[in-house]
């Protein structure tokens, strides 16, 4: 007879820390919708435009080919040395976007040059799990505000449907997601949150993602999860509140119950030690949220028209 071991407060610390995560960067992200629509901070024109998400699935696909490639190139260092070059872009843009509040040119540019070359060399030079999930938030926050005010909240909902196939194919079915997991996670940029399962926690180098579930005594020390998983649903968070503003807030709460309950049937599953496809099941639990509380509230789809 197999018996499954109590589950203990402090086991379910990491799964509880982690699943803040989505309410910290959705909190983040909607605190910057007003300031951004009023700034123009749009990344499409026309919110309406279902070429839009065609065209951003389009830059992911071509993103992640490109990765693949030149992880086969001088042993991974040189995918190392071109994310850490488009992290440093993203974070400079990312600080500029939210130094220019408070600062004009060429001020604002100063201080953000130099801010994104302070955090990209403390992320280099040490590589600590709370750097490296400060500078994701920080990313992921202004990430999920400017895409979410930058299409309807029907389009979001297709670009999370298309995302969350593409996600379940790339793990489960041709694998290719895990090789870029395994490139992103050694080189230590914030394009993957980290939680520590203790307090003596060091990072490890050359880390192996096993598709199977660890032998024992081989368990994590710690949870990863992608920038992209924690970021993707906020975006519909993002486009409902920037579509309907305060009436829209039943609406978002559902949403973001709908992905953290999504993340609870993910968490199970990661729990086995097996890597999970992480958008089918946090994209499914907010599109669920987003139809259900429309109907139920409106009647019909919210931010349609």
């Amino acid at each position: 007879m197999v018996t499954r071991k109590p589950i203990s407060l402090s086991s379910l610390i990491p799964f509880i820390a982690m699943g803040s995560l989505f309410l910290i960067i959705d909190l983040l992200a909607l605190l910057l919708v007003t300031p951004f629509s009023d700034a123009g901070l749009f990344a499409f024109s026309d919110s309406g435009n279902p070429l839009d998400i065609v065209y951003f699935m389009a830059m992911m696909l071509g993103a992640t080919g490109v990765i693949l490639i030149l992880a086969r190139f001088r042993g991974g260092k040189l995918v190392r040395w071109v994310l850490t070059g488009t992290i440093w872009f993203s974070m400079f843009s990312t600080l500029y976007s939210l130094v220019l509040f408070v600062f004009d040119d060429p001020l604002a540019t100063g201080l953000s040059l130099v801010g994104s070359l302070v955090l990209i060399a403390a992320l280099v030079r040490y590589q600590r799990w709370y750097l490296i999930d400060a500078s994701a938030l920080l990313l992921g926050a202004v990430s999920a505000a400017v895409l979410g005010i930058s299409v309807s909240p029907p389009l979001v909902s297709a670009l999370l449907l298309g995302l969350a196939v593409y996600d379940a194919i790339a793990v489960y079915k041709t694998g290719h997601m895990l090789t870029l997991a395994e490139s992103i996670l050694n080189s230590g940029l914030p394009l993957m949150v980290v939680i520590p399962k203790s307090l003596d926690y060091r990072e490890p180098q050359g880390i192996k993602i096993q598709k199977d579930a660890p032998p024992p005594g081989g368990e994590r020390n710690a949870f990863y999860m992608g920038l992209g998983d924690l970021v993707i649903p906020g975006c519909l968070v993002v486009s409902i509140y920037g579509a309907m503003g305060a009436a829209g807030l039943p609406i978002v709460a559902s949403v973001i119950i709908g992905t953290l309950i999504g993340f609870v049937v993910l968490s199970t599953l990661v729990a086995s030690g097996r890597p999970q496809a992480g958008l089918p099941f946090l994209c499914s639990g907010a599109i669920l949220g987003y139809a259900v509380s429309s109907f139920i509230l409106l009647g019909h789809l919210a931010g349609m028209g």
